[in-house]
């Protein structure tokens, strides 16, 4: 479960709180299925929306977003760094999804000298909207962000019983690890 940092004043508290209730009841709504991975929420949003999600790795100069999303009338391209770890990548990619999940709007629009550098082929007239993370508002990015970290968890919650196989090379060393752990004064069994 996300909780808020304390050191966070009574009235960002309770603004974070209740854009938290609000992630969680629009998570909810999704319907996500019990395991899914990036490209799985991805189909899954894009069957909602009526039309495909497209993930393009780029790589990105300094100076430009780290993630965005564009939205044509036929389908939803977001584009990710390239150059950053893969767990980075989602958590882009997620962000941007949380805007789509979220209806956000941009409070501002891409200079045609950055759509040309970026898209250096694309048409202009095609682009029903552009989505950079600088051109959300502070409400907007602090709801993103809740979402994508939701989306995150939810994505990485392993099903109650999980296991996995250890290699028999690896047994001594588990068992030697789970013996310690429990033996711990911070365990929790």
């Amino acid at each position: 479960m996300t909780k808020l940092p304390r050191r966070v004043n009574r009235t960002q508290r309770k603004r974070s709180a209740q854009l938290l209730e609000n992630c969680q009841q629009q998570l909810a709504s999704l319907r996500l299925p019990g395991a899914f991975d990036t490209r799985m929420l991805c189909e899954h949003i894009g069957r909602q929306r009526g039309h495909p999600i497209h993930l393009i790795p780029m790589v990105m100069q300094a100076s430009d977003p780290c993630g965005l999303w564009i939205a044509t009338n036929d389908a939803d391209y977001i584009i990710y760094e390239a150059n950053t770890s893969k767990l980075h990548q989602e958590h882009i990619i997620a962000h941007e999804l949380a805007h789509m999940i979220c209806c956000h709007r941009g409070t501002g629009e891409l200079d045609k000298a950055s759509m040309n550098q970026l898209f250096p082929d694309l048409n202009p007239e095609l682009l029903r909207d552009i989505f950079g993370r600088t051109t959300y508002s502070d409400r907007q990015e602090e709801e993103a962000e809740i979402m994508a970290s939701l989306i995150l968890e939810r994505a990485n919650r392993r099903p109650p019983g999980t296991t996995w196989k250890v290699p028999p090379e690896a047994a001594e060393t588990v068992a030697r690890i789970e013996r310690s752990l429990k033996n711990s004064p911070t365990s929790t069994s």
